[in-house]
C-alpha cells in the first residue's frame, strides 16, 4: 500500500538487475516511473516485467549530457515536476590498483560519480522549488570499506557516498531527502555480464596468486536476492525522514559492526586471515 501520494521517478540504468526490478516495484506501489537505458533497444525484459504497470522505458545513457538534459526537460514538460531520482546505473573494475589504466579508472568515475551528479544537479532546482524530492544514490558496501582487488570501484563509491552526505546535509532545509543504499553481493550482472577488470591483469605477474585466491572467495560468496535492493529502495522513496545508509545483503550486518567495533589495524588482520594473505 502507498503510504505518499503516487511520485514522478526517473530511474537509471534499468535494462537488468537492481535497475530494472527498482522500476517495477515503484510502479507496483503505485508511483509513475520513468526508467532509463543506455540503449533503448535492449528495453525487451523491462517491457516484459513491467507489463500492465506505468513504466516508460527512455533513452538515456548517462554519460551523454544531451540525453541527460532531455530526459528530465521531457519528465517536467510531462507532468511539472519531478519527485523521484535513483541513481543506480553503475559500473565496476575488477584489477589491483598498480593494474587499473588511466581511462579504465576513470571510466568508473564517469559513469559512477559524474554521472550521478549531473543529474542530481539537473533535478535539485526543480526539487527545491517543489520544496520536495528523495534522490536515492545505490552505492555499494564498498563504499564503506575497500577490498583488495576492487580498489577502483570502491574509490567510485567512497566518492558517490561522501557527495550524497554532503547534499543531505545542503537540501535538509528545502525539503528534499537524500538517502544511500549500500548493497554487499548479490545476484546481479556486475558479476556475470557487464563484469569488468583491467587490461593489464591479464598478465598479473607478481599478483597472481592474490588474484587467485580472489577469484576463490568471490566464487563462494552468497549473493542475496536483489529484489531485496528493489523493495527497500522504494520504501526509502516514500519515506518522510529516511536514514542517510542502507547497508543490506548477507553478511552485511558483521562487516558493519566489524567496522564500528574494530581499529582498522584488526580489521586488517581480519581480512588478511580470510583471504589467506
Amino acid at each position: 500500500m502507498l503510504c505518499t501520494p503516487p511520485m514522478i521517478v526517473l530511474v537509471t540504468g534499468c535494462r537488468s538487475g537492481f535497475g530494472l526490478l527498482i522500476a517495477v516495484a515503484a510502479a507496483r506501489a503505485g508511483h509513475t516511473v520513468y526508467a532509463g537505458l543506455r540503449d533503448l533497444e535492449t528495453r525487451g525484459e523491462l517491457e516484459r516485467a513491467a507489463s500492465g504497470l506505468d513504466v516508460t522505458p527512455i533513452q538515456l545513457d548517462v554519460l551523454d549530457a544531451e540525453q541527460r538534459a532531455s530526459a528530465i526537460a521531457m519528465i517536467l514538460e510531462k507532468h511539472g515536476r519531478i519527485d523521484g531520482l535513483v541513481n543506480n546505473a553503475g559500473i565496476a573494475l575488477g584489477g589491483f590498483i598498480e593494474q587499473l589504466g588511466d581511462d579504465e579508472l576513470r571510466r568508473v568515475f564517469e559513469v559512477n560519480v559524474f554521472a550521478a551528479l549531473a543529474l542530481m544537479q539537473l533535478c535539485l532546482p526543480h526539487m527545491r522549488a517543489q520544496r520536495s524530492g528523495v534522490i536515492v544514490n545505490i552505492s555499494s558496501m564498498a563504499g564503506r570499506s575497500a577490498m583488495p582487488g576492487l580498489g577502483g570501484y570502491a574509490a567510485s563509491k567512497h566518492a558517490l557516498e561522501g557527495m550524497s552526505e554532503a547534499l543531505r546535509h545542503e537540501m535538509r532545509p528545502f525539503g528534499v531527502r537524500v538517502s544511500l543504499v549500500e548493497p554487499g553481493p548479490y545476484k546481479t550482472d556486475i558479476f556475470g555480464r557487464n563484469r569488468r577488470v583491467a587490461e593489464a591483469a591479464a598478465a598479473p605477474g607478481e599478483y597472481a596468486a592474490m588474484g587467485e585466491r580472489m577469484e576463490s572467495m568471490f566464487a563462494g560468496v552468497e549473493m542475496g536476492d536483489p529484489q531485496e535492493v528493489a523493495d527497500l529502495t522504494v520504501r526509502i522513496l516514500s519515506d518522510p525522514k529516511p536514514r542517510l545508509r542502507y547497508p543490506l545483503g548477507p553478511k552485511v550486518r558483521a562487516r558493519v559492526w566489524m567496522g564500528r567495533l574494530l581499529p582498522f589495524e584488526l580489521q586488517e588482520k581480519v581480512i588478511a586471515k580470510i583471504l589467506g594473505f
